[in-house]
């Protein structure tokens, strides 16, 4: 038996023509010569494992395989591009609402007065308890309760656009209100 060298100079000089006109049949000029370096280094890896009789259609499956290798891999790739395009887009969309929202939400605060203004965000911003809330305010639970009801009847009014007004008496859903 000849010395690998040997044998795989031999069947390259034999057989690439072939296999590179397989290649550029399967994947275009533009990769033939990938699948054909990837068929040599396979067949320099598996070299003593190839019959002296089943080399030419031995060379034809590994550059075959070596094809559908690569046809899976760009299927994944495309696949994962396009996953990761769409959670792209969905998060840029969901910061642009939150942006919106928040601006919203800031403009109506600015147009209620200083005292509605420090109720809500007493109560929301700082996650304070009816008693804390009271406390910092220096007034009972039960004022603080009844100004923070009609705070947020007033917020409420002022966030309402003309369209949500004719749908329903909330800026948000009660859901959303209740968190």
């Amino acid at each position: 038996m000849q010395e690998p060298r040997a044998r795989l100079t031999e069947l390259f000089h034999r057989h690439a023509a072939d296999i590179r006109a397989y290649a550029r049949w399967r994947v275009g000029d533009a990769d033939a010569d990938d699948v054909v370096g990837e068929v040599w280094l396979v067949a320099w890896q598996s070299l003593e494992s190839v019959r002296p009789d089943g080399e030419r259609a031995w060379l034809f499956g590994v550059a075959r395989r070596v094809v559908l290798a690569r046809h899976r891999q760009h299927v994944a790739r495309v696949a994962l591009t396009s996953r990761l395009s769409a959670e792209h887009d969905r998060s840029v969309v969901d910061v642009a609402e939150h942006v919106v929202f928040t601006d919203r939400v800031r403009q109506v605060l600015d147009e209620l007065s200083d005292a509605d203004r420090e109720l809500l965000v007493t109560a929301t911003w700082f996650d304070l308890s009816s008693a804390e809330a009271a406390k910092v305010l220096g007034v009972t639970r039960a004022t603080y309760a009844v100004r923070l009801h009609r705070a947020r009847g007033r917020f409420r009014a002022a966030f309402r656009t003309p369209s949500e007004a004719r749908t329903g008496p909330y800026p948000m859903s009660v859901r959303e209100g209740a968190r």
